[in-house]
């Protein structure tokens, strides 16, 4: 409400209660002052039930937020951050100063910023939440730079300068997550600098400590990148490994960024394989859903004509032949069409199987009835059974435990098996129906679904290896700082132990996947962690945060946003206006008593 406008309905009200409490003739004596007094209590109340403005109008008092990042640290300049504390503490006034990076917070600058990350946004939310402009101190090295037009206006932003240094970094690493003994696989690494580095160096490959190979880096112009990439033989063993790309060390400022590093699974025979006799999208489905769950190199053939095989990628033509030798070799066999053209399933010499049907002719269409009691039950138990579009019937699976069952309505009368485990010397999983890939097209329950029948089956198939429907890293490079992203294993909940090397204490955290089939747990420290995911081994190796890689600075010292709008201190802010009311109120009350007046 307007100032004056406010102000001038309050007196009125004030001076019509206090006509009518007080008319002609009673308290003559006391009768001015007690109208005074009614007068500026009704008026003070008022005043602080409509919050009216007082005082001259200003804009408000802005809040004062350092960056405390390590991106400070970089260069070894440490007077830059010497200079940012001054500049906080001028711009505060002495008044406390907010400290963000990784979090927002209150309390003292430390002596040396250590905050794994530079986040803007939570301190821009936070200060559009409460209607306050800020002063933000920073290296202008911020990870969400764009936050800062979130800033109320009259906001302004101080960037002190930091003086650089002649550093490389390493800054991404791609690999692929495994491979077997022998292969040859293609990484790659992306060098960045911060100054120009004339003198060439060299980056180094190491699996778990041994050197595999040496790429040279060549010179780097400021704030210049290049790409390197090498072809590595993978070396004997059958484990996770850590593979890393590193830079000399010593050789320039920062020794810290000169590392980056991934997991890497290296196994001597164990692969999958899958031969398809009558390609379709059902087991294209099944393929993708394999390598995106199962941590093993898998291959697949198509027969596309009698003794015409391709195979699943660049589809290249390969002899039959092959796909016989890679049947027998493979650790898990997902056998579809006729399960029987690369002879008796029972005698591939395979360590388990999983066998797809394909739908008979003019097959009926039957509705997902109910997951059985079975091995592969705690995999298939959040299915949500009413959600699935329907599937084409198959021949029925004879023998084993049934899993799941469908029927041709909806109710559960005459449903028949359409998926059953057999356990023996070669395990096995019998899939006799066609459609599954609908499920996936579909997206959201019904994808999870079908990831969850996929799943739950390898994972008992593979059994003790306990590799298959587990949640997995959702990126191959992990940092510190932060938050480790998880996709979606079999399970809505996972349990994560790890303990990094070194370390003593294992930390434990718990992934609730939401329907879009991811988790986030808070980032790890710098290091490798070991440890287990629901029973899976898994290794993350943490690479020192992205503060550490250097970058061009594009923020500039300036206003944000435009100017503030001046505001009037509201009455609610004035705490003596409510002791001076009930004072008021309290002396009329002891007056009237006074004069025999109710």
């Amino acid at each position: 409400m307007n100032g004056p406008l406010g102000w001038g309905l309050a007196l009125g009200a004030g001076l019509l209660v206090a006509w009518i409490a007080y008319p002609a003739g009673a308290a003559p004596r006391l009768r001015r002052l007690l109208m005074a007094l009614r007068v500026v209590s009704v008026v003070l109340v008022l005043a602080l039930l409509l919050d009216l403005a007082i005082g001259v109008a200003r804009p408000p008092e802005p809040l004062v937020a350092l960056d405390a990042s390590a991106s400070w640290s970089r260069s070894g300049d440490a007077g830059a951050w010497r200079a940012a504390l001054d500049s906080a503490r001028s711009a505060s006034g002495g008044a406390a100063v907010l400290l963000f990076g990784d979090s927002v917070r209150g309390g003292d600058a430390p002596a040396r910023p250590v905050d794994a990350a530079s986040l803007a946004t939570p301190l821009m939310q936070r200060a559009a939440a409460r209607g306050e402009r800020l002063v933000v101190v920073t290296d202008g090295a911020l990870d969400d730079a764009d936050a800062l037009q979130q800033a109320m206006p009259g906001s302004r932003l101080v960037v002190i300068p930091v003086r650089p240094a002649a550093d490389r970094a390493v800054v991404d690493l791609s690999a692929p997550a495994e491979g077997r003994v022998g292969d040859t696989v293609a990484v790659q690494v992306r060098i960045a600098a911060s100054a120009a580095m004339p003198v060439a160096a060299s980056v180094r490959w190491l699996l778990d400590g041994v050197v595999l190979a040496e790429s040279p880096v060549p010179p780097l112009l400021a704030n210049g990148e290049a790409v390197i990439e090498e072809r590595l033989v993978v070396p004997a063993g059958d484990s996770v490994a850590v593979l890393r790309a590193a830079l000399p060390a010593g050789a320039d400022a920062q020794s810290r960024n000169d590392t980056i590093a991934v997991a890497f699974r290296r196994g001597a025979r164990q692969r999958i394989v899958i031969v398809s006799t009558a390609p379709d999208a059902d087991v294209r489905d099944v393929a993708t859903a394999l390598r995106a769950s199962v941590s093993l190199p898998t291959d697949a053939y198509y027969r596309i004509a009698p003794g015409r095989w391709l195979r699943d990628g660049a589809l290249l033509p390969v002899e039959e032949s092959v796909v016989r030798s890679a049947v027998r070799g493979a650790t898990l066999a997902v056998l579809h069409g006729d399960t029987t053209a690369m002879g008796a399933p029972g005698a591939l010499g395979t360590r388990a199987l999983l066998l797809l049907s394909p739908p008979a002719e003019d097959a009926p269409e039957l509705l997902v009835r109910r997951a059985p009691a079975s091995p592969l039950q705690a995999g298939l138990a959040g299915i949500v059974v009413e959600s699935l579009p329907p599937l084409q019937a198959a021949a029925p699976a004879r023998g084993g435990v049934v899993a799941l069952t469908a029927a041709p309505g909806v109710t559960a009368s005459g449903a028949t098996p359409i998926l059953s485990v057999i356990d023996g010397e070669v395990r096995r999983v019998v899939l006799t129906a066609a459609g599954y890939g609908r499920w996936r097209a579909r997206g959201g329950v019904s994808e999870i679904a079908f990831q969850s029948v996929i799943g739950a089956a390898t994972d008992w198939l593979l059994g003790a290896r306990g590799r298959a429907a587990v949640p997995v890293p959702a990126t191959p490079v992990v940092r510190g700082g932060t938050p480790l992203a998880w996709r979606r294993g079999a399970q809505p909940l996972s349990i994560v132990s790890l303990i990094r090397d070194g370390d003593r204490r294992t930390r434990r955290d718990s992934l609730r996947f939401g329907t879009a089939g991811d988790a986030t747990m808070p980032a790890l420290a710098e290091g490798v962690w070991r440890g287990t995911v629901d029973g899976a081994a898994v290794v993350i190796p943490v690479s020192a945060s992205r503060e550490w890689i250097p970058g061009a600075v594009t923020l500039r010292s300036g206003p944000l946003n435009g100017e503030a709008r001046p505001v009037r201190r509201g009455a609610r802010s004035v705490g003596w206006l409510y002791l001076a009311a009930v004072l008021l109120l309290a002396a009329e009350w002891l007056l009237r008593r006074r004069a025999g007046l109710r």
